[in-house]
Parts: structure tokens; C-alpha cells; sequence
């Protein structure tokens, strides 16, 4: 699942969210700070309104940044689903950083604006003053809560355009999940059901039948298994590990009568982590396919295959033992894993080739 801070706004809409807020913040400000007011007043101070103007955007722009910073920071080393479990403790903490920044703003932008107001009104205007309220600390505590209104306002604004974000991403996928799924599931159908492969089982069939008609009858049975496998899951989108190795098994039937002994298998997966994890399925029939299409083996030299849990991801490895003349391949069966897991998780699959071996990490669904 995606948290919220997976949709970090943009710079764009960061300017456009302080902008909106600053483009009514500042007059109410104004609004409520002076008491008395006329068109030469007005004009006069006008350059000092834009400038607070400038100062309240830049200051809502940062606040977003910093509201950002934290969502990141929490979803990290607190979990991704923390301020979604923690919403409530989540607002208390951003009211409470909100007041905090708030107090400090008003206090020195106090200091910054009488500054500035001294140096404008030395200029020879001849404009009636304005007349500000006398009581400091009513309106030294209405400026503080409006800035935190304001402030907590450009959090909920923030997390609405996150929520919009991930609702927009979320029909986009379901949109492209129903087209890829299709184009998967005739790709594997594709892949898998092909002459060749079928060439090939069709011909241990016919060896086992003339030599061994009671290993022929199970072949038969491990073969529909198979097809039947193919057939039912191949268009789901995730399936549970534990019912992936299962079929596995079911494969490995196969190719093992096929290649007898110059072909091993090793499974390093618990039954209990097997239960806990999902992957899509036939990626582990694609990726031992793939092993088979590509490398060399013999009865002095088998073709191992490794299957283990690292971490966050399965990987599958097989010593580089490369056909000088591999067999014909489509391409499609790594690719196909490749573009569904995309649909299904941020975390990319991992494919590497070095110190002699082909490794293949795909990342595990929970």
C-alpha cells in the first residue's frame, strides 16, 4: 500500500497552495490589525502590504515544506501507515509545531515591519497616518491565531491534495492493471502454451510410454496440473507464495523427468514466511523457464536453481553456465514480471549478473 507522503506536491502546487493562503491571509490580517484607514493611507503603505505580501507567501511555502519533511521522516522510520494508525497524535503535533512557528513569525516580522515602516514614512508623503489598536496583547494574540489557522489550514490542504493525488494514481492504475493484465495473461498463456514447450513434454510422454506406462500416467497428471494452474491463476493479480511453490513443485515434476538429474532445485523458504508473502503469479515457473532456456547442464555439472527470502524481496539465482546455442526465446516471460509488479508495488524488480551468477529479486507483496 501506498502512504500519502508517496504524492509529495509539487513545487507548483506548493507556490499555488502559499499563494491562495497568503492572497487571504494578508487582508485579513490588515483587516484586523488596522482600525482606521483612507485612500492616501492606503496608497502609501501599499509597497509595505506587498511586501508582507511576498514574506507571507514565502512563509506558507516553507511551512508546506517542512509539514512534507515530517510526513516523509515519519512514514520512514515510524512506518508507512503511521500517520494514517496516528492521525489524531499526528494533528495534535502539527497544531503544536503550528503555534510554536507562529509565535516566532509574528515576533519577528514585528520587529521587520515597524523597521520597514520607519525607513517608508522618512519619505516625504503628506498622508494621514493609520491608526493601530493600542492594546499589544489582544492583538499580539490575534495574529498568532490567525497564523495558526492559516497554518493548519495549509496542512489540510496539503494532505487533501495528497489524498486527491493518490485517488487520481490509484483509477490510472486500475486502468492500466485491466489492460496489462490482459496483454499478461496472453503473453503467458503465450509463453508458456507454446509448440515448442508443448514439443518438448509430448516427447518425454511418448519415451514414457513405452518405457515406464506407470511414471507416464503420473507425467500426465503433473502435466494437466500444470495447464490447469496456467489457466486459473495466470490472471490473478498476486497470489500467496506458499501456493506458487506448490506449483512449482508440479513443474519441477516435469522438467526433472525431463532432464533427470542434471537439473536441482533449492528452496530456502519456511513454510510459516511462504504463508505471509504474496508474489504475482507464475513469476517463479517464468524465472526457472527462463534458467532452463538459457544455460548449459549435465549430470557433472547440474543446473542449480536457488530460491530464498532477502529481505523485503524473493530472489532467484542460477550459476551463469550460458549455451553457446540457447534455445529461441520471446523475451516476454522476465518483462511480463517486470511490468505487473510495477502495477502492484514502487519497489522494482532486480536483476543482476555478476560473480557468475544470474539473479533475478522480485519484491514481496504483503
Amino acid at each position: 500500500m501506498q502512504s500519502r507522503t508517496s504524492f509529495p506536491l509539487t513545487n507548483r502546487q506548493k507556490w499555488e497552495l502559499g499563494m491562495g493562503l497568503a492572497f487571504i491571509y494578508v487582508p485579513l490580517r490588515v483587516y484586523m490589525n488596522v482600525v482606521q484607514l483612507d485612500m492616501p493611507g492606503f496608497w502609501h503603505r501599499l509597497p509595505l502590504w506587498t511586501m508582507e505580501m511576498l514574506v507571507s507567501i514565502a512563509f506558507f511555502i516553507l511551512w508546506i515544506n517542512v509539514i512534507e519533511w515530517l510526513q516523509y521522516f515519519t512514514a520512514r522510520f515510524l512506518g508507512e501507515d503511521f500517520p494514517e494508525r496516528f492521525r489524531l497524535l499526528d494533528q495534535i503535533f502539527t497544531l503544536l509545531l503550528a503555534i510554536a512557528l507562529a509565535m516566532v513569525f509574528n515576533h519577528w516580522f514585528r520587529f521587520i515591519w515597524h523597521w520597514t515602516e520607519a525607513v517608508w514614512i522618512r519619505q516625504s508623503f503628506d498622508v494621514l497616518p493609520i491608526t493601530f489598536n493600542d492594546s499589544p496583547i489582544p492583538k499580539k494574540r490575534a495574529n498568532n491565531s490567525i497564523t495558526v489557522m492559516a497554518l493548519m489550514a495549509a496542512y489540510y490542504l496539503a494532505a487533501n491534495k495528497r489524498v486527491y493525488q493518490r485517488l487520481q494514481q490509484v483509477f490510472i492504475n486500475e486502468e492500466r492493471l485491466e489492460k496489462e493484465n490482459a496483454k499478461a495473461h496472453f503473453n503467458a498463456l503465450k509463453n508458456q502454451v507454446s509448440p515448442h514447450f508443448l514439443f518438448n513434454n509430448f516427447s518425454v510422454l511418448t519415451t514414457l510410454v513405452e518405457t515406464n506406462q506407470e511414471l507416464s500416467v503420473q507425467f500426465i497428471n503433473q502435466l494437466s496440473r500444470a495447464y490447469r494452474y496456467i489457466l486459473e491463476k495466470s490472471e490473478y493479480d498476486s497470489i500467496k507464495l506458499s501456493t506458487e511453490l506448490e506449483f512449482l513443485e508440479t513443474y519441477m515434476f516435469l522438467l526433472t523427468i525431463r532432464f533427470e538429474n542434471k537439473l536441482r532445485l533449492e528452496t530456502h523458504i519456511s513454510a510459516t514466511e511462504a504463508d505471509r508473502y504474496s508474489i504475482v503469479p507464475l513469476t517463479l515457473q517464468l524465472l526457472v523457464e527462463n534458467a532452463v532456456k538459457h544455460n548449459c547442464m549435465s549430470a557433472s555439472k547440474p543446473l542449480v536453481i536457488r530460491i530464498m527470502l532477502e529481505g523485503d524481496y524473493l530472489s532467484v539465482s542460477n550459476p551463469l553456465q550460458v549455451r553457446e546455442l540457447p534455445e529461441s526465446s520471446t523475451r516476454l516471460g522476465l518483462q511480463n514480471i517486470v511490468n505487473r509488479y510495477k502495477l502492484l508495488t514502487n519497489k522494482p524488480v532486480l536483476v543482476d549478473k555478476s560473480d557468475g551468477y544470474f539473479t533475478v529479486k522480485v519484491p514481496l507483496i504483503s
